[in-house]
């Protein structure tokens, strides 16, 4: 159950349309940067491809929006703060329910020190916290969402990352397949789906692209090769606590055994940042692999078109409640 009152409820409402509202009066657009010749020619390069994305998203079954038309310069590498909650010794996450747009396993706030006072009363009751900063995220088609500088990977000294276009696609194509297909109050199915069809449309870009384009996307795969390695330390600290907090140890006992998995995840992965359930939480929820997309993917013969088809057919009814997170058993179900 949510700590949100409505007290709560309004100031993040309001931070909400404050942070919107910012991002709206800051949006310049692309084809007018395009043009400058003062702007800086690596970020004119990118902003000049977008077009070309935005083509390709559409040919792939991507629904045509105003997205993407501006672009907007925010300071930082994050747009939002993503505060997740979850209990200290289940994998149980705090659900947060907002009128219209349904329920979120994740609550998102412009300012890291709202961020980290709403947290705060989390932590106080003893819950597990994880506050990550995001690049992106989408208004669901709410506003027109412009693309923006913290989409785009930068160097130690803030110039544009050389590498920095497929990061860019993979995120504006994730971006893109929320304002195609979303379901209120199933932030697993949606964040894994997105995830999942960015991954694959992002290499099938770059195959479409030139020998140099290609080589960006070998030196990309690469990065995430690394990164999968990762994930599979993930998933397995995961699966080790899942089942010791379904176990019949005592609290103490699971406490302990919790902080030396965590330890033993962090140093291992080289993370310095706390982690804990919330942190895992958030992992789950974004990893599409082993969750049936590509198997049924590989039924419509890789046609994300038709993929993208089926699911839209899929009704509230179909998930059974809210917030579910086996996202394999869902799409198991279905029947052509």
């Amino acid at each position: 159950m949510s700590l949100l009152t409505g007290c709560s409820t309004l100031k993040f409402l309001v931070q909400a349309g404050k942070g919107q509202l910012k991002l709206l009066n800051r949006g310049k657009p692309i084809d007018e940067l395009v043009a400058d010749e003062t702007l800086d020619p690596a970020l004119r390069d990118l902003l000049r491809k977008i077009p070309g994305i935005r083509d390709f998203g559409e040919s792939e079954g991507l629904k045509p929006t105003s997205n993407y038309r501006e672009y907007v310069q925010w300071p930082g590498d994050s747009v939002v703060h993503v505060v997740t909650v979850s209990d200290a010794l289940s994998f149980t996450p705090e659900v947060f329910s907002f009128p219209w747009v349904g329920s979120f396993t994740y609550i998102g706030w412009f300012d890291r020190n709202d961020a980290e006072s709403f947290a705060s009363a989390y932590r106080e009751r003893g819950m597990d916290v994880d506050i990550r900063g995001a690049p992106a995220y989408s208004t669901l088609g709410w506003f027109p969402d412009p693309l923006l500088s913290t989409m785009i990977p930068k160097t130690g000294d803030g110039r544009v990352h050389p590498d920095a276009l497929p990061e860019l696609v993979h995120v504006y194509l994730h971006e893109s397949v929320h304002a195609t297909l979303y379901f209120n109050g199933q932030s697993a199915f949606n964040e894994s789906l997105a995830d999942f069809v960015a991954d694959v449309l992002t290499e099938r870009y770059f195959r479409n692209g030139g020998a140099a384009e290609w080589t960006l996307w070998e030196r990309y795969r690469e990065r995430q090769n690394r990164f999968s390695g990762i994930r599979e330390m993930f998933a397995q600290a995961y699966h080790e606590l899942d089942t010791l907090y379904r176990s019949n140890a005592g609290r103490d006992e699971k406490l302990a055994l919790k902080k030396r998995t965590i330890e033993n995840l962090r140093n291992a992965a080289g993370i310095q940042r706390e982690l804990n359930n919330a942190s895992l939480i958030q992992y789950k929820t974004y990893d599409p692999r082993e969750r049936g997309f590509r198997e049924l993917l590989d039924r419509y013969q890789g046609k994300v078109p038709a993929f993208l088809a089926r699911l839209s057919r899929l009704k509230d009814s179909d998930f059974g409640h809210a917030q579910r997170g086996d996202v394999r058993g869902v799409l198991d179900s279905i029947q052509d």
